[in-house]
């Protein structure tokens, strides 16, 4: 939908989805009623049409886009952290449909706001040729999109990204499923606690996108980002382990483990900006929309299979270490295939110097 229509309708599309979907949640009194609410959020992926919108208008830029994405991820957490509390504070004050009402509008304004600021994406610039943007405008096929997008998971400058990025994805879903599991059943971690350490997690990430990210990207590059982003993780996933696996477990100890695990999501999300950066940077404005729908389906499919790793880890070896080895083996073979791909990108680029 990105690559044929453009970000600007695209983004009120998504967004004119919303408010259907809290239209119908608003009135709904029924479970049919309920489960129809839920159709309309199949187009609900404004996270994605950000990303576009952040990747194509910082094209060639690599400092301006990975901010640029990193403050879209620092807005996004930010409003996955307050909205849901103030959708419950709403309903234990008033209506229990007031929330609903109120998305329905944001949505609305929403719509409007896209429509007003966002770029069309469709028109003819420098950088687009009249050949492509007849290619976004001729209708295809679910196969032909389908296999536009394996061309272009299949090139080398994307190959090992998506790669790093699914196998990546795979061993966050891991940690992120067995922590809360040790934290509650082994450490008797009270909820409040463990909301109090999710917390903190969510809002260092928005932080740290804030301001940290493109200072760490013109130190580093977006490549360096990405690598600095995985031994940090197998370090502090290290360390974590150790902390969870020790006798320790008064407050002192407690706090610790939050620290460390809110410093490893800040290395995750250090990984996941630095690759993002890059795989948006290797393609054309034209091709966006199938590359970012590619990395989110990958993503969604990876995270799946986590959970059940996890809990077979913890059941059949019985410790921490288990997942902390597993996790920190997957990201050194991930930063192996960076280092390699790096050097593979460097050798074809020396080449055709020469």
């Amino acid at each position: 939908m990105l690559d044929r229509i453009g970000i600007r309708k695209a983004s009120a599309v998504v967004f004119a989805a919303s408010a259907v979907s809290y239209a119908i949640l608003a009135s709904a009194n029924t479970m049919p009623l309920l489960f129809l609410s839920k159709i309309p959020t199949m187009l609900q992926h404004a996270f994605l049409v950000a990303q576009a919108t952040a990747a194509t208008s910082c094209a060639g830029n690599d400092v301006a886009r990975s901010a640029a994405l990193a403050r879209m991820t620092t807005a996004y957490t930010v409003g996955a952290s307050v909205g849901p509390a103030l959708g419950g504070f709403l309903a234990g004050h008033g209506d229990m449909y007031l929330s609903a009402k109120l998305a329905v509008v944001g949505s609305l304004l929403s719509v409007v706001l896209s429509l007003l600021f966002l770029p069309d994406g469709t028109r003819d610039t420098a950088s687009t040729s009249t050949a492509n943007i007849m290619s976004l405008k001729s209708p295809t096929s679910f196969w032909e999109d389908l296999r536009r997008q394996a061309n272009i998971a299949m090139r080398v400058s994307l190959l090992p990204l998506l790669t790093v990025k699914v196998i990546g994805g795979v061993s966050a879903s891991i940690h992120s499923t067995a922590l809360p599991l040790v934290l509650t059943q082994d450490l008797n971690f009270e909820p409040a606690l463990l909301g109090l350490a999710m917390s903190c997690s969510m809002f260092a990430v928005a932080a740290f996108g804030a301001v940290a990210m493109a200072p760490l990207t013109t130190w580093w590059g977006p490549d360096g980002l990405a690598q600095v982003g995985l031994i940090s993780r197998i370090l502090l996933g290290s360390w974590l382990a150790l902390l969870v696996t020790s006798t320790v477990t008064d407050m002192y100890g407690q706090h610790q483990i939050i620290l460390v695990s809110v410093l490893r999501e800040l290395s995750s999300h250090a990984l996941a900006t630095g690759l993002t950066t890059q795989t948006t940077g290797a393609v054309t404005p034209e091709e966006q929309g199938a590359l970012l729908g590619l990395e989110h389906g990958l993503f969604s499919l990876a995270r799946i299979g986590g959970p059940p790793l996890a809990t077979m880890l913890l059941t059949r070896v019985g410790t921490f270490w288990a997942v902390a080895g597993a996790c920190g083996g997957l990201d050194v073979c991930l930063v192996a295939v960076l280092v390699a791909a790096r050097n593979q990108i460097s050798s074809g680029q020396k080449s055709k110097l020469k």
